[in-house]
C-alpha cells in the first residue's frame, strides 16, 4: 500500500484554488444579480432571494471564500517561479507556457476574474448594506441606525431589528424583503471579516507581483 506524503504539488494547489475561487466568483455574481433585483442563475439556492439580505449574506460568504482563495493562492505564489505569471495557479490545464504572450494574458485574466472581480462586487454589497433602512422590531415601525446598539440594553436578542429591502411606513408590511439583523454587532463583524479578506487578497497579489 502506497502512502502519499509531503506537501501538495503546484498542480494540486491549482485545482484547489480554482474550486474555491470559482465558488467565490459564482456566489458573488449570483448575489450581485439578486441585489440588482434579478434572479439567480443556475439555481443557486444558497443565495437569498431578497436584495438587501442577499447582499448582507454575500459579504459574509464572499469574505470567507476570499480568505481561503487568497491563502491558497499565496502558498502557490511563494512556491512559484521567478516571474509573476509563474506564481498564479494554472486553471484548466495541467501545464501551459505562461511565459508566452497568450499565457501571460490568460494568467492575468484568471487572477483578475477569480480574485479581483469578486472583491469589486463586495463594494456593491457594502453599499447596499450601508444604504438600507433598518426598522426596530418592537412594533413602532421606528427607523434606527445600522450601527445602533440601543437594543442591547433591552436584551432583545432574538429579533431586535429588521433590515429592509423596501421601507414604507404605515403599510401592512412596512419593511418588505427583510431579514433579522443585530445593529452594530453584525455590521462590525462583517467589517472585520471584510478587512481580513482584503488583507489576504493584498498579500496574495503582492506575492504574485513581487
Amino acid at each position: 500500500m502506497t502512502t502519499l506524503e509531503g506537501p501538495m504539488t503546484q498542480v494540486q494547489l491549482s485545482k484547489v484554488w480554482f474550486v474555491v475561487s470559482a465558488a467565490l466568483l459564482y456566489y458573488a455574481l449570483n448575489s450581485w444579480i439578486v441585489a440588482q433585483g434579478g434572479n439567480e442563475v443556475f439555481g443557486a439556492k444558497l443565495v437569498l432571494s431578497q436584495r438587501v439580505p442577499a447582499a448582507m449574506i454575500a459579504i459574509l460568504v464572499c469574505s470567507v471564500l476570499a480568505i481561503a482563495s487568497s491563502a491558497i493562492g499565496l502558498l502557490y505564489a511563494r512556491r512559484g517561479g521567478t516571474q509573476w505569471h509563474e506564481r498564479i495557479p494554472i486553471v484548466g490545464f495541467e501545464e501551459i507556457k505562461t511565459g508566452s504572450n497568450e499565457g501571460r494574458v490568460y494568467q492575468a485574466t484568471m487572477l483578475a476574474l477569480l480574485s479581483g472581480l469578486p472583491f469589486i462586487a463586495m463594494i456593491y454589497f457594502w453599499h447596499s448594506l450601508l444604504t438600507a433602512k433598518v426598522m426596530a422590531s418592537d412594533g413602532s415601525e421606528k427607523l434606527i441606525g445600522l450601527w445602533n446598539l440601543d437594543w442591547l440594553w433591552s436584551l432583545r436578542l432574538s429579533d431586535p431589528a429588521r433590515i429592509c429591502t423596501n421601507f414604507a411606513a404605515g403599510t401592512h408590511d412596512p419593511c418588505s424583503g427583510s431579514a433579522t439583523i443585530l445593529p452594530g454587532v453584525e455590521p462590525a463583524l462583517f467589517a472585520c471579516l471584510t478587512l481580513v479578506a482584503l488583507i489576504a487578497v493584498i498579500q496574495h497579489w503582492r506575492a504574485v507581483l513581487r
